[in-house]
């Protein structure tokens, strides 16, 4: 039996299983799901509050300059992107770090992305390097363990295409790495283009509690920390070590974090930052935001086993461990905030003498309840985190929190039972998020993409 129709299969006998559950005592069901909503979001959101408190604190700031300068080589992943030249200069010309130690791997498989990471091997064939690929599978971390085969330095960053480096990023990379010891580091990653629209302006809010607060927290205690999709810099003995990327992981960052956890190694949240797009339309976003689900269920079912053996307690220890499976359970726990409201409805369905299903005499409507004081922990978290990071004060993004209220409640949990059923019914796909924000924009109409650096044009 294939791996889909053991998939579908065990879907199928789930759905009977409910539903004949539902037949045989409909308030029984009811009841074990109030119980588990309450379980499920007491833990949940006890071990968020801790990171809410935890993460005010600053994050790493390497005090000193690298003993010395490691080479760094910055893999590119490119599919038809019209600013890649923008960020090769960038990574090469715009940062605070020895040409010579800095090399450019871009790895594409469009025409357009080969035109350009050629020029720049020809211009720059001690600094830039192409791979062009013609036989591939179409993910992202397919194309980092290609590339991670040219990769000269002894340390890897992985830079999405429409990123924006702080200059002193690789200065604090490298002197994480090299002066303190950690094996990989984490920036913080920014939105560039918030102001386009809500959709940005919450997506940027939501970046900024995440990395500034709930990442950073999870460094600060020493929990299970998942890697960014981008921003993130690593030994590169290291990732060879736990195997690079799952080719068919479609959250490679978060899914890589659990195997560097598992062999022991430290990651930290730095005070850096990488400033990228977020999806301008609903649309991108939901394509986005089904991808991370179903990466993170990817990595749910394949570690749940593992998890609960006296090896991963004994090589995890029971923090990290619990703090993984707090961090891969989030796409089902967004979907039970509808379970909650669900279980209310039903509630004062009963109360107003609709129904009759017994729910009454058991509690007072508190199952929603439960979901939105932890939608509260989440604005909170995302005020707060804007505010440390200069997006906007509280009180002026306080008129947002409606917009938060949609995004909790009814875009999460559509990404979450969509990544479920891509999970269930399909086979794996990388659904590319299309990079058509104000800072993408603004280089391409503004700033029309030049093959030659602005440096060397009148030369």
């Amino acid at each position: 039996m294939s791996r889909r129709a053991l998939r579908i299969t065990l879907f199928a006998l789930l759905i009977a299983a409910v539903v004949g559950w539902a037949a045989y005592s409909a308030s029984t069901l009811l009841l074990f799901l109030a119980y588990l909503t309450t379980v499920l979001y007491t833990v949940w959101g006890l071990y968020h509050l801790l990171l809410s408190w935890m993460g005010t604190r600053p994050p790493l700031e390497p005090k000193v300059r690298p003993a010395y300068y490691p080479k760094i080589s910055m893999i590119i992943p490119a599919r038809n992107e019209p600013i890649l030249a923008r960020t090769i200069e960038a990574c090469l010309f715009n940062s605070d770090y020895p040409l010579t130690q800095k090399e450019v791997i871009v790895v594409t498989d469009d025409p357009a992305g080969e035109r350009i990471g050629f020029w720049y091997q020809q211009r720059y064939p001690d600094n830039v390097k192409l791979l062009a690929r013609t036989r591939f599978y179409p993910t992202k971390p397919s194309a980092l363990n290609d590339a991670l085969t040219l990769c000269t330095g002894e340390i890897v960053a992985v830079m999405d295409v429409e990123d924006i480096l702080d200059r002193d990023v690789f200065l604090k990379a490298a002197a994480a790495i090299t002066q303190y010891g950690y094996t990989a580091v984490q920036a913080i990653l920014r939105i560039s283009n918030f102001e386009d629209n809500w959709l940005t302006k919450v997506f940027a809010m939501e970046y900024a509690g995440w990395f500034r607060i709930w990442l950073n927290a999870r460094y600060q205690i020493g929990a299970y920390a998942p890697l960014g999709g981008t921003g993130n810099y690593f030994r590169k003995s290291v990732l060879g070590t736990v195997g690079a990327w799952d080719p068919l992981n479609l959250a490679e960052d978060a899914e890589v974090g659990i195997r560097l956890g598992i062999a022991g190694w430290r990651v930290a949240v730095i005070n850096a930052r990488h400033w990228e797009e977020a999806p301008v339309t609903f649309h991108a976003w939901l394509r986005q935001r089904t991808r991370w689900f179903r990466g993170w269920m990817q990595s749910f079912w394949k570690y749940l086993s593992y998890l609960f053996t006296p090896t991963a307690v004994r090589r995890l220890g029971m923090k990290p461990l619990l703090t993984v499976l707090l961090m891969l359970i989030t796409p089902f726990i967004v979907v039970f905030n509808w379970v909650a409201y669900g279980l209310t409805a039903l509630w004062f369905l009963e109360s107003s003498g609709i129904l009759q299903i017994h729910l009454l005499p058991l509690s007072f409507p508190f199952w929603a309840l439960i979901p939105l004081t932890f939608n509260l922990l989440y604005y909170y978290t995302w005020l707060q985190g804007s505010a440390i990071e200069g997006i906007g004060s509280k009180r002026m993004l306080l008129r947002y929190v409606p917009h938060m209220f949609f995004y909790c409640n009814i875009m999460m949990p559509l990404a979450g039972i969509r990544a479920f059923l891509q999970d269930v019914f399909t086979d794996v796909q990388w659904e590319k998020t299309a990079h058509a924000g104000r800072g993408v924009k603004w280089a391409v109409e503004n700033e029309p993409v030049q093959l030659i650096p602005k440096s060397l044009a009148n030369n």
